[in-house]
């Protein structure tokens, strides 16, 4: 082989060394992209599957690992979110411990704590794809004293000389990297595309972050409606309890494990005192049954009720009481004195606890739990405490209508109890009346029962010389003479039976007329009735003032008077009209009466007594020429105790008593008058 020959193959050998070289190197950079979108890929991938906006650390976590295994070798990787407003950040850091095992925690802190941090926001500002800030010496050493402050950071005896600290940008937060050595320019950009797409996983952690918040708002504003709707339910004062022990329900079914007990505390201002409401688990029972009961403590008897009682009185909303030793010991011994289903419930031993209330309107709600509670929970409690506002004016509610209704059940006993007196002083009032009037009426009837009795003595001696001279005809044989005597006797006899009932009807009539009402309808004749009444009234009058006339007139339908038969009788109580004919009457009398004192013989005095039947009904009128009555006085004329008479000659229950009988038996009482001239009372009754 010659020379040529062999440079030719020489030429030929490095040639294919040198395209074999490239190959590698190609394929070499081929399986490193192949490496980052594969590590790409299982970040995308867990992201994917993120359920809950808790597992961006595991997301974070994934992070790490990449980086890891594309030899990115970091001491730590972190997850930052920027909160803007508070020039603050939310940290996800994820590292491995000293026995090997990854660990990720999640912190919360201001970025003004340490210039690594400080730095992150010029550069951010500036929009350069990441912020790097390099320690040396001391100043490592330093950082890991002032972040052990706020990270669980290990504290370390030996440091690296030089770290550095890179924070690769993403729209809302940050990719962090700490390392040993400065990172390439590939490095650089491989965290960077970690970065872009951290932002697409933090796109879906926003996501997973809002409908959470969106569930977890809807299952307490669920919880919440369920105790407005216990609250709203409620129909007695007691049922407050009940509403509590729902409220400590949903509070378990909510997830609010670290809460011991519930109560409402219902402050009285004036005695600083408290009704409480409490309900809590039943330790001693496996299915953790709530215990509910209703006590009243004295804030002032222990140290606890003191606390609460100087809450009260602060202007906060809300405060925690921590309870521990002898305080705690006090405060349990004093709650199972007051309520008996409490006895025994916390034991010889209790753990410290804290109770944390917050105010509503004349109370506050509280809770007790082991330790301080979360801020879900005190946003939970202030919450409730807008509803147990609404359950406290339904308790004020209930409690005022109950005092109400006992109130309105005692006013109502001491209602019944008047009117029962009232128509006890009724009843006598009305026999007081009916005798009054009883006795107005004696002289009349007196008079007028001594008729009929002197035409019985009368036609008794005329019947007694008949018989003496019937015997002596018929002892001289004068059969003739004798029958003639025993007619006219007879005829004395039918005339003594006639006058005899005449005296039995006007007896009838005064017992009648004293008598209580019964009510019933009897055919009555009503124009006879009023003729009666009429002679009764005005001869009793005259008896007791021999001075008084008057002219009586009459003015009778006479389809109102009966017949034999009985045909023209109407249906009425007698004993009832009767008394109002005779108060009418009477009153036709004494207004004729005083206008003759007046005015002496130049006036006639004249009351006239009609009936009438029209359209169904029939009216009885009494009507007098007296002076009329004024319009001042028409319209109390009815109302029970006026009068216009002196006093002492008059109750000024007449007119009232008239009106109410007459309205009882569906009729109606009415008045025309004309001052001068006279009055005319008009009563119109159905015809039944």
């Amino acid at each position: 082989m010659d020379s040529q020959q062999q440079e030719r193959l020489i030429e030929e050998n490095a040639s294919l060394k040198k395209q074999l070289a490239d190959q590698v190197i190609e394929l070499e950079l081929k399986k490193r992209q192949i490496d980052v979108e594969a590590a790409l890929d299982n970040v995308r991938l867990r992201a994917g599957v993120m359920r809950s906006s808790s597992e961006l650390g595991e997301a974070s976590a994934v992070l790490f690992q990449q980086l890891n295994e594309l030899g990115i070798n970091a001491i730590r990787t972190a997850v930052g979110i920027f909160d803007d407003p508070n020039e603050a950040m939310e940290l996800w850091l994820t590292s491995y411990a000293d026995n090997g095992e990854m660990t990720r925690m999640l912190y919360y802190f201001n970025l003004h704590i340490h210039p690594v941090f400080e730095n992150i926001i010029p550069a951010r500002q500036e929009n350069k794809p990441y912020a790097l800030t390099i320690l040396s010496g001391n100043e490592v050493r330093y950082y890991y004293q002032t972040m052990s402050t706020y990270l669980s950071v290990p504290r370390q005896q030996v440091f690296n000389e030089t770290e550095y600290f890179y924070s690769f940008f993403f729209s809302d937060g940050t990719i962090n990297v700490v390392t040993s050595q400065p990172l390439t320019e590939e490095q650089c950009k491989i965290t960077i595309r970690f970065a872009q797409v951290f932002g697409l996983i933090y796109t879906r952690f926003l996501d997973l972050q809002t409908a959470e918040t969106s569930a977890r708002e809807a299952q307490i504003e669920s919880a919440l409606e369920r105790v407005r709707a216990k609250a709203l339910a409620m129909q007695q004062p007691e049922e407050l309890k009940d509403v509590v022990q729902v409220f400590r329900h949903e509070m378990g079914t909510l997830g609010v494990d670290e809460l011991g007990t519930c109560d409402i505390y219902i402050y009285d201002e004036n005695t600083r005192k408290s009704e409480c409401w409490s309900a809590l688990k039943d330790s001693q029972r496996a299915e953790s049954k709530i215990v509910t009961h209703e006590f009243e403590i004295d804030l002032n008897d222990t140290w606890v009720g003191r606390e609460m009682l100087r809450f009260f009185h602060s202007n906060v909303k809300e405060m925690s009481i921590v309870m521990t030793g002898d305080h705690h010991k006090e405060w349990i011994r004093y709650c199972e004195t007051k309520c008996a289903p409490f006895r025994g419930h916390y034991g010889d031993e209790r753990p410290d606890e804290s109770y944390h209330l917050y105010k509503f309107s004349n109370g506050a709600i509280s809770q007790s739990s082991a330790s301080v509670i979360s801020q879900e929970s005190w946003d939970l409690l202030k919450r409730a405490a807008s509803v147990f506002s609404l359950a406290y004016s339904r308790f004020k509610d209930l409690t005022q209508a109950r005092i109400d209704l006992q109130n309105l059940k005692e006013e109502k006993t001491r209602a019944e109890n008047a009117l029962t007196e009232l128509k006890a002083t009724q009843k006598q009032l009305i026999q007081s009346e009916k005798m009054a009037s009883l006795g107005e009426l004696t002289a009349g009837i007196a008079h007028e029962i001594q008729n009929p009795l002197n035409f019985v003595n009368n036609f008794s001696e005329v019947s007694d010389e008949l018989i003496d001279e019937m015997k002596q005809e018929l002892a001289n044989g004068n059969m003739q003479q004798a029958n003639d005597i025993a007619d006219d006797l007879k005829q004395n006899l039918e005339k003594i039976n006639h006058h005899g009932k005449r005296a039995d009807a006007i007896v009838k009539g005064m017992l009648q007329h004293s008598r209580s009402s019964t009510g019933q309808k009897e055919m009555t004749d009503v124009n006879a009735l009023c003729d009666e009444y009429l002679r009764l009234a005005y001869h009793g009058l005259r008896a007791k003032d021999n001075s008084f006339h008057a002219r009586l007139k009459t003015e009778f339908d006479p389809s109102l008077s009966a017949d034999e038969a009985g045909i023209g009788k109407i249906n009425i109580v007698p004993e009832d009209i009767s008394r109002v004919i005779l108060n009418l009457i009477n009153n036709a009398f004494y207004a004729v009466g005083e206008r003759q004192k007046a005015e002496g013989v130049r006036y006639e005095p004249t009351v006239t007594v009609g009936t009438k039947k029209l359209n169904g009904k029939i009216e009885i009128n009494v009507k007098d020429t007296g002076h009329g009555i004024s319009q001042k006085n028409l319209d109390k004329i009815f109302q029970p105790f006026f009068t216009t008479k002196p006093t002492g000659q008059g109750t000024g229950l007449g007119l009232s008593l008239a009106y109410d009988i007459v309205k009882a038996q569906g009729g109606e009482i009415k008045v025309e008058t004309e001052e001068g001239k006279g009055s005319e009372f008009i009563v119109q009754l159905p015809v039944t």
